[in-house]
Parts: structure tokens; sequence; C-alpha cells
């Protein structure tokens, strides 16, 4: 499965060097656009991005009011500044905006995209730790629902045994995110991408038996009866069950 390219905003008034560096990233497989002003790049970022490079002299940012729009309105989205004039006021200002990276133009090309990796790296944990406290909000709510009710409606056997099955649930689901977050993590230390998760295989789901179960019953019976029923549409079923359960068992 072919993951879809990280979305990266160009904003800078020096069209050499912002259509040069579109397509300098693009070649590298970055989605990029460009903005050559503030309120172009104000503009485009209410599309989506996962990351911003940003000139730092540029109409609209003189006084890196742009930035501190950036940072007020997409707290999120990590931003790489470049600028053909350094000081020590600017580094300053973006030690403040927790900026990714700052580049002296001419920007080396191995530094632009080192840079580029880090704040790429930064968003992928932001959004996993984003994810983890979420489904852990969610997770506190059900598990106070289930608590009233089973207050309410008192601890009858048919109660006890769903809660207890839920609860199973539950852990395996924020064990199954705890390792999501942690190979985000390895990944942004080794810059190698994570690997896909079997969620399947991690939630253990107490009914995925009963389905294996219900699976193979049908095989056997398929395999039975097809004397009697030499039904190719049904052939077809049976070898498309087994090869479900052999995926199911990997």
């Amino acid at each position: 499965m072919t993951s879809t390219p990280k979305r990266i905003l160009i904003a800078d008034d020096e069209e050499t060097f912002r259509e040069s560096t579109v397509a300098i990233l693009a070649e590298v497989g970055y989605a990029c656009n460009a903005a050559r002003d503030a309120t172009e790049a104000e503009r485009l970022l209410e599309n989506g991005y996962d990351l911003l490079l940003a000139d730092i002299r540029m109409p609209g940012n003189s006084q890196l009011e742009f930035l501190e729009t950036v940072a007020r309105r997409h707290p999120d989205l990590p931003v790489v500044v470049m600028t053909g004039y350094p000081s020590v006021g600017t580094v300053i200002e973006s030690f403040r905006l927790s900026i990714v990276d700052y580049l002296i133009k001419p920007v080396d090309l191995d530094e632009l995209k080192n840079a580029v990796d880090r704040g790429l790296r930064r968003r992928s944990i932001a959004r996993a730790v984003q994810d983890a406290m979420n489904e852990t909000a969610k997770m506190v709510g059900i598990f106070e629902r289930l608590g009233r009710s089973m207050s309410q409606y008192g601890g009858g056997a048919q109660v006890e045994w769903t809660a207890q099955e839920y609860l199973a649930q539950a852990m395996a689901h924020i064990s199954q995110l705890s390792a999501v977050v942690g190979r985000t993590l390895e990944a942004s230390r080794t810059g190698q991408p994570q690997a896909p998760t079997d969620i399947c295989a991690l939630m253990k789901c107490p009914r995925l038996g009963r389905y294996e179960a219900a699976i193979e019953m049908a095989i056997q019976v398929m395999e039975r009866t097809r004397a009697s029923f030499k039904s190719k549409e049904i052939g077809t079923l049976r070898q498309h069950l087994e090869c479900v359960l052999r995926e199911c068992r990997r």
C-alpha cells in the first residue's frame, strides 16, 4: 500500500529560490506548493500541510508577524525558516516560536533535506501523541459509563461477563495504541518508516475464536457435501474462506 506524500508549503518572495526548492523536494517524493508572500501562504495553509518552509524577510513577515500567526493558528505545524540576513534577534524569536530549524541562504541541499526530515518526524510524533491522548480520553469516558451502568442495573452474571470481556478488549487496545506510539518514536530516532500494525493480532478479540470456528465449520460442510452440490460458486466460496482463515492465522 502506497503512503500519501507529505505536503510541504514553501513561502518565499524570491521566485528562483522558491521554484527550485519546490522542484528539489518534489523530486524526493514530497507534494509541494508555493506562496510568494504571507497573505498567499496563510490562505494555502488552510488546506492542511505537514510542514512549512518560510523566508523570514518577505511581504507580510517583516516583523515575523506571519510566523506569529502560524504559531497561533497552526500550533502543531512544524516550521523551518530560511534567511539571507541572519540576526541574533530572529534566532531568538525562532526559538520562542518553536521553529524546527533556522537555515541561512544559500541553503545547502543536504541541510535542507535534513531539516525537512526533522520537521516531518516531529509532526509524526505530535500526531501519534495526540491520537493516544484522544483514545485515552475516549476510554475513560467509556469506563465511566460502564461503571454507572453496573451500579444502576446491578452486578448480575451477564453484566459481569460483558464487563470483563469489554475490559479485556479495552486493555488490549491500549496496549496496541502504546505499540503504535512506540514505533513512531523509534522511527523518529532511526529515520526509518514504521511498520504497519496488525490490530487484530494485538487486540486478541474474544470473538475471533468463534469467527474462526464458524469459518472452519462452513469449510467442512462444503467439503462433505461437494458431491451433492456440484456448484462452481460454492467451490470458489470454499477456497475464499480457506484463504481468509490462513491469512487470519499468520
